[in-house]
């Protein structure tokens, strides 16, 4: 299971559903009832009308129950106001070994020194950056779920 955070009108959200197969299913979720009604034209009556799930969030909470295996946050989590319960929630919604792909916009947005700061308050809650893939005038990192207990049990010691 997918989760589109921010889908907009469902750009993303159609090329994953198409990807996940008959069996997958994608949330696409928003905070515009307008974005919402724009994927869900698109996709009526096609093959995968069925496997787009669509979900107004709120400005605060994304507010989805099931679990997921992705989540895409494409160009949003520089407008989301406290990312640290943001990431709470992801964390609670990702399966173990779950990851989550930020991707910001790197002109007029989002710093260097921001996109830091955003990656340690994930990092705080116990997501762990695995990836940094190159995306063209943006910035990103592929973040995954995973058992604390096994992180430091695996960690380096270091000296002081």
């Amino acid at each position: 299971m997918i989760l589109d955070l921010g889908c907009g009108p469902g750009f993303f959200s159609i090329e994953m559903a198409k990807m996940v197969g008959e069996l997958g299913t994608v949330i696409a979720t928003d905070l515009q009832e307008g974005m919402l009604e724009k994927l869900k034209n698109k996709i009526k009556g096609t093959e995968i009308e069925k496997r787009i799930k669509l979900h107004k969030c709120e400005e605060d909470k994304i507010g989805i129950l099931e679990n997921v295996d992705f989540v895409l946050a494409f160009y949003m989590v520089h407008e989301v106001p406290n990312q640290k319960k943001f990431f709470e929630e992801i964390k609670s919604i990702l399966k173990y070994n779950g990851k989550i792909f930020i991707i910001e916009p790197k002109l007029f947005h989002v710093s260097k020194a921001t996109f830091k700061e955003t990656i340690m308050k994930a990092k705080g809650i116990g997501l762990v950056p695995v990836e940094k893939p190159r995306i063209f005038l943006s910035r990103s990192v592929v973040l995954k779920k995973v058992n604390l207990k096994m992180q430091y049990r695996n960690a380096k010691p270091t000296l002081r």
